[in-house]
């Protein structure tokens, strides 16, 4: 039996328990308030286009204050030019083009300007014919001038002319064409490591079959193939005959940087450019956005849809599919791997159809989503041919219905163009988005300006595709700018293009792609789109000086009205400590800082 003082004392620790469990849910409930959106700003208050730094423009604290120039030879209108421009604005950096050697080589003879630290050309734009071209550009070597070899001259002029391959460091044309089993990124070059990449997945933007190049013993190569067969006519290739993808050829004076294929035309080339200028000097300094995006598009639906495909599938509808199965593997994807989501909301897919979105439902996923410290922006997918003017329109209904007071301010675009997104951001309920999110796409704008007011952000990656170049693309990024956005498209479990994407292998295929692709996960922040945005104001709207005396680098941007992050690297050399913000070791020789005042000086020491 129980006694009277065990029954007491049990119904007394029973009342508690029932008490504080009810405590904590009312107090979480009151507290919880995902009827509003945290993430409301006025535009008006934040930087806009018209603040962001603009190559060679004529106002500016630091206009002529020693900012590096980069002189490049060819069309800026090309490919090749456009990835270098767009480097050069990121890097607040100014630019010269030419459109031939002969033109910058008279420009330098009228102007009498001092030698530039890199030159990048395009083979294209060079006549290879006789000697004149190189003896021009070892000219420029000699004055100091690093060069970068924006992709190779076909085989046959590298044939018939020594001087450029004694250039470009290579000893022997081994083949005209070989086709690589692999190719091996070698630690020190791209942030993330070492890293090879299989060429069982050939895509564009990944190129495995190239001319067989061997370079000069005293070249340093940062990318090459790997044979499948290392034994070739009888002879073992050993591993620094390998064929050279990047490379570095070192004069006494300046070096010769090659690249053997197209990387530069993709928006890969971005990180290449910004690796190559790390190792051009004893360091490197350069401001990067901080900022890795988990995004869900289409997430949460709240209408019941395909309802016969869902149930074959997981013998539920969407709806309790959705809450029952899906939810909690995000919410485990979160924890797993530390990221902040966003998600962009889908009322409903197909607005013909007699299924209307469930507000109790939306209101359930809101404080879910906000317990999470999860953004909630709105989808423009529509797969009815409802224009999306009145897609709009009735999902502005259905707000008003579900949480009157709620504001987006992130928008996913789907396949609207610029022109049809500019439109309809004067739709009411896209009244205070700030940012569009974008898919992957071949456009090397990752990050950018809509408008004056509206910042786009793209997607660098598909969670869903398990690709050799999404990880060489990411690495590149997260070198280049900090920059990395994974998107998950749910409209592709609702309404799958192929039959075999079951959500299990689709999750899994996340899983494993966050694991291996978000190569900055060791020091750059997790961030929500829209808190992503703020930093690519801030990333855009900062200029920056910076010189060294002795062991001390001293840096200052033109305010302090945020923080500011940069990437330094370095050639062996430690940070000791640093006034006027902190920092984090990314890897050896890589180390982010946060700038937090106007001012800042960081202090190295040599490794021992």
């Amino acid at each position: 039996m129980i006694s009277r003082r065990n029954y007491f004392t049990i119904t007394v620790i029973m009342f508690i328990v029932f008490f504080l469990f009810q405590f904590s849910n009312v107090a979480l409930e009151s507290w919880n308030h995902y009827e509003e959106n945290s993430y409301i700003i006025d535009t008006e208050e934040i930087p806009g286009k018209s603040d962001a730094y603009q190559v060679n423009a004529d106002t500016g604290d630091f206009v002529n204050d020693g900012r590096e120039t980069v002189v490049y030879i060819g069309e800026k209108e090309g490919s090749v030019g456009e990835t270098v421009s767009l480097w050069v604005t990121y890097t607040k950096r100014n630019m010269e083009t030419y459109l031939s050697l002969e033109e910058y080589e008279l420009s330098r003879k009228e102007n009498s300007a001092a030698s530039p630290v890199m030159i990048a050309v395009d083979p294209k734009a060079v006549d290879w014919d006789g000697e004149e071209s190189c003896k021009l550009l070892k000219s420029y070597i000699n004055e100091g001038s690093h060069l970068i070899f924006c992709g190779l001259p076909e085989v046959s002029v590298l044939k018939e002319n020594q001087l450029l391959r004694d250039l470009l460091g290579i000893q022997t044309i081994r083949a005209e064409e070989m086709t690589a089993d692999y190719l091996y990124l070698k630690q020190g070059f791209l942030l993330g490591g070492e890293a090879f990449y299989p060429s069982d997945q050939m895509e564009k933007g990944m190129e495995f079959t190239f001319p067989w190049y061997s370079v000069t013993s005293d070249s340093e190569i940062y990318l090459n193939g790997v044979p499948k067969d290392t034994a070739m006519a009888g002879v073992i290739v050993e591993e620094s005959e390998f064929p050279a993808v990047i490379w570095r050829k070192s004069f006494e004076t300046a070096s010769v940087f090659a690249i053997n294929g197209s990387y530069i035309e993709d928006v890969a080339g971005l990180g290449i450019l910004s690796a190559i200028a790390s190792k051009m000097q004893l360091y490197e300094i350069y401001p990067v956005v901080n900022a890795q995006n988990l995004v869900y598009v289409n997430y949460p639906v709240l209408a019941n849809e395909n309802e016969d495909l869902m149930v074959e599938r997981y013998s539920q509808p969407l709806k309790e599919f959705f809450q029952n199965v899906v939810w909690p593997d995000v919410v485990a994807v979160r924890r797993e791997s530390g990221a902040e989501i966003s998600c962009m909301l889908a009322p409903e897919f197909d607005y013909e159809d007699s299924n209307e979105p469930d507000a109790l439902q939306f209101q359930r996923y809101m404080k879910l989503l906000n317990e999470q410290s999860a953004e909630t922006g709105l989808s423009g997918t529509c797969l009815s041919g409802t224009p999306v003017e009145k897609k709009l329109a009735k999902d502005h209904e259905f707000m008003q219905e579900a949480l009157p007071d709620y504001q987006f301010t992130s928008f996913y675009g789907n396949s609207l163009t610029d022109e049809e997104i500019w439109d309809v951001l004067g739709e009411e309920i896209l009244g205070s988005v700030r940012t569009i999110v974008e898919s992957c796409s071949e456009d090397k704008e990752v990050i950018g300006y809509l408008s004056e007011y509206v910042t786009r952000q793209r997607a660098v990656s598909d969670g869903w595709e398990d690709s050799v170049r999404t990880g060489f693309r990411t690495q590149c990024l997260e070198t280049a700018l900090g920059y990395s956005c994974m998107m998950i498209n749910m409209q592709s479990i609702v309404y799958p293009e192929q039959d075999d994407l079951y959500w299990t292998a689709a999750s899994n295929t996340l899983r494993k792609n966050l694991q291996e692709y978000r190569i900055g996960k060791q020091g750059f922040e997790n961030t929500t789109v829209s808190e992503c945005d703020e930093r690519i104001r801030e990333f855009f709207a900062l200029d920056f000086k910076e010189k060294r005396e002795f062991n001390s680098i001293y840096l200052e941007r033109n305010h302090d009205r945020e923080s500011a992050w940069f990437v330094l690297r370095t050639n062996h050399e430690l940070i000791e400590k640093m006034e006027g913000g902190s920092w984090k070791k990314l890897e050896d020789d890589a180390y982010l800082l946060e700038v937090r005042q106007k001012n800042a000086v960081i202090t190295l020491k040599p490794v021992y």
